[in-house]
């Protein structure tokens, strides 16, 4: 997702850095685009003016060994991280503030909700980069089988659960598969009208809205609307039932739509979009991806201006054209290939995602050992599930774990 160039010397950056010596070029780390997106990304790479050398780190191995690289004093110059990975490096202070070191205009180019959730303490510890929002992707013939009306998907978690209901009685299939594996349920925690933690770092979710939202999954399980499967599986296996027509509802961004179309295209003619779900608040989702600087860099200068380069509107539209994402600059998302209407199911789920743009937010905004309160809350509420304790003694025992550590 790409936006306009930047002014390469437009940055307001702190103290003199030094200068990039030729034969130890700028080293920038990311998170398994390699081998798909290698001729995009060397090509970009290789407009920037000064030599860049680029390594691409498995998924699974990334958050070990950028921790460890930190620690040695060894980290890359630029590193693409989530949010999750960059706020466990934020919160040990270890990386540049793009607030103090970037231009305000310079900042204006991006969705500034976006910009505003790689905030912690204070600080911005990365600038955005690609982006993806959920949308709801339901399987019309199904609905249809169900006796339910193909056009009208549901709107938020009230409805859900309604569909959930008649599409298990009506055919013994189950409407979605939740994923402990991913935030997804935290941040249905939020847009039900959850609060977290206070402005002390305190549980705030053992409230009325949180035993509510515990109920309200605790109640999905136990009354068999949702699969077995939702406690030992993840969002791979959401994907696989939704495929297999063994789920009703896909809750995801639109680049699985891809995947539907060339794994199952019987499916995917029958397969709809429509925005992602929302409760009493309203609020939509969005998933990013970030760049951050590690403070030991020997190049903070050069590292910021190749951070803001492959974030740029147009490095940003080449990779969200390859990839089927969004951008996180304005101009970039203004692009036809987000608004220009067409029949596949892939460019409606694109322009549906895109048109959420402006007022997706990343619902759960980086704090402290955020890792642990999911764990925390997710354990708990799967022991709930198995009824060995209530969703109150659930949601009270995480916010115990939870205090405990602040």
């Amino acid at each position: 997702m790409q936006r306009r160039q930047l002014l390469m010397g437009g940055l307001l950056l702190g103290g003199c850095a030094a200068n990039v010596d030729p034969k130890r070029p700028l080293e920038f780390w990311t998170m398994q685009l390699k081998p798909e997106h290698t001729v995009l990304l060397e090509g970009i790479l290789a407009k920037f003016p000064l030599p860049v050398k680029w390594v691409d780190v498995p998924w699974a191995d990334m958050e070990r060994k950028i921790l460890a690289a930190v620690a040695a004093g060894t980290a890359p110059d630029v590193v693409n991280l989530n949010p999750q990975f960059a706020v466990k490096l934020a919160q040990r202070h270890t990386l540049l503030d793009f607030g103090r070191q970037v231009s305000p205009q310079e900042q204006a180019v991006y969705f500034p909700n976006l910009w505003q959730s790689n905030r912690l303490n204070g600080v911005i510890f990365g600038v955005p980069w690609y982006i993806s929002t959920q949308i709801t992707i339901y399987n019309r013939a199904l609905f249809q089988k169900a006796g339910l009306d193909p056009n009208q998907p549901p709107r938020n978690y009230q409805e859900l659960r309604q569909v959930a209901q008649v599409i298990h009685r009506q055919t013994g299939k189950y409407a979605f598969l939740p994923t402990f594996d991913t935030a997804q349920i935290l941040e249905a925690w939020v847009k039900t009208g959850v609060q977290l933690i206070d402005t002390n770092h305190q549980a705030k979710f053992n409230s009325p809205a949180g035993l509510a939202a515990a109920n309200y999954w605790v109640n999905l399980y136990r009354d068999q609307l949702i699969p077995r499967e939702t406690l030992t599986e993840g969002h791979r296996k959401a994907v696989e039932l939704y495929q297999a027509e063994e789920t009703a509802l896909l809750l995801s961004g639109p680049q699985f739509l891809e995947s539907i179309a060339k794994n199952a295209p019987q499916l995917a003619q029958v397969t709809g979009v429509s925005p992602q779900l929302t409760g009493s608040l309203a609020k939509t989702n969005a998933s990013a991806m970030n760049i951050v600087v590690p403070k030991n860099t020997l190049h903070a200068r050069e590292a910021v201006r190749l951070a803001l380069f492959i974030t740029n509107d147009r490095n940003q539209l080449a990779l969200a054209k390859a990839a089927n994402l969004l951008p996180s600059t304005r101009q970039a998302a203004q692009d036809r290939f987000f608004t220009a209407v067409a029949p596949d199911i892939a460019t409606t789920g694109r322009l549906v995602s895109a048109q959420q743009l402006a007022t997706a937010e990343v619902l759960i905004p980086p704090f402290d050992n955020l890792d642990l309160l999911q764990k925390f809350i997710y354990e708990e509420l799967q022991l709930a599930m198995l009824g060995k304790k209530t969703a109150a003694q659930a949601v009270q025992s995480a916010a115990d774990k939870w205090n405990l550590i602040v």
